[in-house]
Formats: C-alpha cells, structure tokens, sequence
C-alpha cells in the first residue's frame, strides 16, 4: 500500500472509530447523523483506495467523487469537496509540501464556497482554517501534519464558544454553546489520523 493510501485508510479508520463520539455531539445540536454520515464517508475513501493509479490530480478527484456517492448528505457534499477542490490545485511538477500546501488551500476555499460559510460560525471551517495555515508555514510534510493536527483541535474546540449560524444548530443558537461543533470535530480527527 502506498503512503498516500495509507493516510487514507488511516482518515478511514478514525472515522468508523470516533463515530459514536461524532453521532453525540451532532446529536446535541443537530439531527444525529453525522457518525452513521462518517462511516459512509469512510465507505467511500476505502473504495476509492482500490481505484487509485498514482496520479495526485485525478487520485483526489476519485476520492471526491466516491465520498460524494456513498455520503450524500450535507456534510459528505462538503467532506467530498475538499477532495474535488484540492484536486483542481495539485501539480505534477509540483514537489509533496507544495501539492499539500496548494490543495489544503484549494480545499478550504471550495469547502466556504459550498456552504457559504465564514470563519467563526461554527463549522468545520474553524477547525479547516487553522491547520490549513499550520501547513502553510511548515518546511515539510511531516511536521506541518503535526501542527496542523494541533491547530485543527484547537480550532474544534474553541467552537463550543462560537454562536452557530447554519444548519440545525443554527435554529438552536444560545442551546448549541458549551459543545464543539460535530463537524469542526470530524476535521480534528482527520488530521490527528495522519500526523
């Protein structure tokens, strides 16, 4: 198994682990679904996994497109388009931190696009947002992934204190405070998965 599938079977395995964890928390100010929506997602990248040919650029378009298939669902659209976005950013001449840093980029800005959000409005862009930056100021792979597992999960956190303004979470302001956001939560998890 390559590395690059490797990290994806690792994304994979966090999800079908910690879905009880994100069910509980989308519970609180959602409808729920969110851990039955991550094992869908990992469905998904583990079917990707079997079609990959080494080529970044149509890899991460693949994983999208399966995620999209098996996850149908809000958050799956937009875990889905991380992989379609970033996959419009990598480069064939492009060296591994670059690639990384470009399709993060890429993927945070479809994701705000897609679901017309900002930064400080509860979603998983809160937690998107600053490990995306932790690997823009890294000097390699391995220890950007690090930091970004660490921004990640500060980012998650510090939602318990944001006021939501979409989704279910939305319809419930005040009640939603005191809990991190479930999705913000998925995106900690995935990056503490491959650091």
């Amino acid at each position: 198994m390559s590395e690059f599938a490797n990290a994806l079977e690792k994304i994979a395995s966090a999800l079908e682990s910690n879905s009880a964890k994100f069910g509980e928390l989308d519970g609180a100010a959602g409808d729920g679904d969110l851990g039955i929506t991550a094992g869908k997602i990992a469905d998904g990248i583990r079917i990707a996994i079997n079609s990959l040919t080494g080529d970044l650029k149509s890899d991460l378009a693949t994983i999208g497109k399966e995620i999209s298939k098996a996850a149908s669902s809000t958050f799956g659209t937009l875990f889905a388009t991380c992989f379609i976005r970033a996959s419009t950013a990598a480069a064939s001449d492009a060296d591994d931190l670059t690639n990384l840093q470009n399709c993060l980029s890429a993927a945070f800005d479809g994701v705000s696009a897609r679901g017309k959000a900002q930064l400080g409005e509860r979603t998983l862009l809160d937690a998107l947002h600053p490990a995306v930056e932790a690997v823009k100021n890294a000097t390699d792979i391995k220890s950007g992934l690090a930091q970004a597992a660490i921004a990640a999960r500060a980012g998650a956190t510090a939602t318990a204190l944001m006021m939501p303004k979409h989704g279910r979470a939305g319809w419930i302001g005040e009640r939603a405070k005191g809990l991190e956001d479930a999705g913000a939560s998925v995106i900690a998890v995935v990056f503490e998965s491959i650091k």
